[in-house]
């Protein structure tokens, strides 16, 4: 197995265009420059981060696991620790994703998967709004029906 290699920020840097495009996630370094193609959020959001930590507008966009698992292929190395910056959230794969150990064996039969529902990490915050709509449609609603018997009640008299 090969060593890892190692990057400060200054020699990342020189790697910003589209002939040649790195950028660091979570400490980790990626050679990006043969994703630009494909990337869905178009070339131009590679080539605005590339050659810098790009971690922040990364998490900006709320990336999905997925998006992690899809960097594994333009991994080529790590930041150098001085380079290093601490993050504090959990979304942090720098400690759960090895890939350096990439080549393990996985069963992906469908009875060795594990089948667990996923949320959006604002998916409360979303209930809460699509509940408050819910409830102020159905006060719109009963204040119209009332006034529909006040009108025809006024108007039996």
């Amino acid at each position: 197995m090969k060593s890892l290699q190692v990057f400060t920020l200054e020699q990342i840097k020189c790697h910003d265009n589209s002939n040649d495009l790195w950028m660091v996630i979570y400490n980790k370094v990626y050679d990006v420059t043969s994703f630009i193609p494909s990337h869905p959020g178009s070339a131009e959001v590679l080539l605005d981060c590339g050659g810098v930590d790009a971690t922040e507008a990364f998490e900006d966009v709320a990336h999905s696991d997925d998006a992690f698992q899809m960097l594994e292929p333009y991994f080529i190395g790590n930041l150098e620790s001085a380079d290093c910056k601490k993050y504090n959230t959990s979304r942090n794969p720098s400690s759960n994703i090895d890939f350096a150990k990439k080549n393990q064996k996985k069963d992906d039969s469908p009875r060795q998967q594990e089948y667990k529902l996923k949320l959006p990490d604002n998916f409360l915050e979303k209930l809460w709004i699509v509940l408050l709509i819910i409830i102020a449609l159905f006060s719109i609603m009963l204040y119209l029906s009332l006034q529909k018997v006040k009108w025809n009640y006024t108007g039996q008299l």
